[in-house]
């Protein structure tokens, strides 16, 4: 009975530790790439890579952006019809072959779209025939503008979850999809775009996406060539030197702003916490209960 009582206490504590806050392996991460006919809709597990998922059947193009909430397990994504009419759709990462209904968002979202796994909230990015960029929060009632953030904004947009804040990827003054902004939203909502740095040195577009890397606190980016060649990269907020070529060659196709990590739910703090405390008290008995060894007097 005092050894089961001690596997628990033991249990209950590691539990507790466990669920604290820790270093560790980055997420999976999945991209939309282009079909045969280079239509941006194939789902593809990137790191580690596996097998390709095509989503819908070819009159859409998946190409607004990605992002994943641990809330409810899903991923989000936005299409676009050859009008230019965006709609939000989601999907399990086990059976992306089946979507949910489409919810109408207006037209022109193509510049990413970024979770924010705390409040489970997404945001996303449309942009005018002008190229005027607007940031918008969107869900089951559509699409809500909050602000202007500026003007080129389709390179990919995430959420960093250790500051609170937007990033975003859009043109630099040649229109080279490669200008780092941080996007902060104000008390009542309001977001205000700020230049930070240019990513590399114009020969490369950065228009695949965009992903905020937890486990290594940096960002990951895909790179285009001239050519349409794909590549991964990651960054930190350090600056443009910080820039690294990843070695992970993506093939072709993979010009579309989603890119998104599958990151898995953290449990509150007292949740954690309270294991770990309940465990206390139970160790703290089964070692009162523990039987007295009797001396043994000396001869």
């Amino acid at each position: 009975m005092r050894a089961l009582a001690r596997w628990i206490a033991c249990a209950a504590v590691l539990l507790g530790l466990g669920g604290l806050p820790h270093a560790g392996a980055a997420a999976p991460l999945y991209a939309i790439g282009s079909d045969s006919n280079g239509v941006g809709r194939v789902f593809t597990p990137i790191l580690p890579s596996g097998a390709a998922t095509a989503l819908g059947d070819g009159s859409t193009a998946f190409n607004g952006g990605l992002a994943y909430l641990p809330s409810d397990g899903r991923f989000y994504a936005i299409e676009n019809d050859a009008l230019g009419q965006s709609a939000l759709t989601s999907f399990l990462a086990a059976t992306p072959s089946l979507l949910s209904t489409p919810i109408a968002l207006g037209s022109g979202f193509y510049g990413g779209l970024a979770a924010d796994p705390a409040s489970a909230r997404l945001y996303a990015i449309a942009s005018d025939s002008f190229g005027q960029s607007t940031l918008y929060r969107v869900g089951s009632s559509g699409a809500t503008a909050l602000g202007a953030i500026g003007n080129g904004y389709y390179g990919g947009m995430s959420f960093d979850t250790q500051d609170g804040n937007l990033y975003a990827v859009s043109g630099d003054d040649f229109g080279v999809q490669r200008r780092l902004s941080r996007i902060q939203l104000g008390s009542s909502g309001t977001p205000t775009a700020t230049t930070l740095f240019d990513l590399g040195d114009g020969s490369l577009a950065f228009q695949g996406g965009l992903a905020f890397d937890a486990a290594l606190k940096r960002f990951v980016v895909i790179g285009n060539d001239s050519g349409g060649n794909s590549s991964l990269y990651a960054f930190s907020l350090s600056g443009a030197a910080s820039l690294t070529d990843l070695g992970t060659p993506l093939g072709t196709g993979f010009l579309n702003a989603g890119l998104a990590y599958a990151i898995a739910p953290v449990p509150e703090p007292s949740t954690t916490l309270l294991f770990g405390v309940a465990g206390l008290p139970l160790l703290w008995w089964v070692r009162r209960r523990r039987p007295r060894v009797p001396s043994i007097p000396e001869e």
